[in-house]
């Protein structure tokens, strides 16, 4: 139930980000409903797991709306095994996940980033088959303009994992919080 309270917390927060730049406009109006770009990169992520960070690599596919709005897909997977908390093992974790930005400014030379990944999970136990999870990634941080065609992005937040049926793994084993290196690359046109 806390899952899902903190879910629903975070998706709030994406629409009322993106209604607020919205003002008297819709949000399907004619201005923002419109493609105005196409990006896709790469991801570097670092997870805190109890005490131990692993990093995960993945890429990112996004579509452009109204210059403020990227609707797409995100994945990533840890490059290496990492340690359970009482040490009874490793284990592998990867998602892939439908994403949801909202980047107010985005004209400006350094401007805010808000993401939200929502989708499914897979973790490997101690080598064992894998096991379907879900996983909520809401983040914050700060995109850079570095030319009209490449975008660094550096953002933090939580994981949230739900659905683990590992005895020894508990869904606040694999959660936890994240720092994120993004390279974007495409190109937005419009205004």
């Amino acid at each position: 139930m806390k899952f899902t309270r903190l879910m629903l917390f975070a998706i709030a927060i994406l629409a009322a980000g993106v209604l607020q730049a919205q003002r008297d406009e819709s949000l399907f109006g004619p201005r923002h409903a419109a493609l105005t770009g196409i990006w896709g990169g790469a991801n570097h992520n670092y997870s805190a797991y109890d005490e131990e960070w692993s990093y995960l690599r993945g890429g990112h596919f996004a579509l452009e709306f109204g210059n403020s709005i990227l609707l797409g897909w995100s994945g990533a997977r840890t490059r290496d095994e990492v340690t359970l908390k009482d040490g009874d093992g490793t284990f592998n974790f990867r998602y892939n996940a439908f994403m949801a930005g909202f980047t107010p400014m985005a004209n400006k030379v350094v401007h805010p980033r808000l993401v939200l990944l929502t989708g499914r999970g897979r973790l490997n136990v101690n080598g064992n088959d894998d096991d379907r999870v879900f996983v909520l990634q809401p983040s914050v941080g700060v995109e850079v303009n570095v030319f009209r065609w490449f975008r660094m992005g550096l953002e933090g937040g939580y994981r949230f994992v739900d659905g683990i049926d590992y005895p020894s793994v508990s869904n606040e084993d694999i959660a936890g919080p994240f720092a994120q290196l993004d390279l974007r690359f495409g190109i937005s046109w419009g205004d």
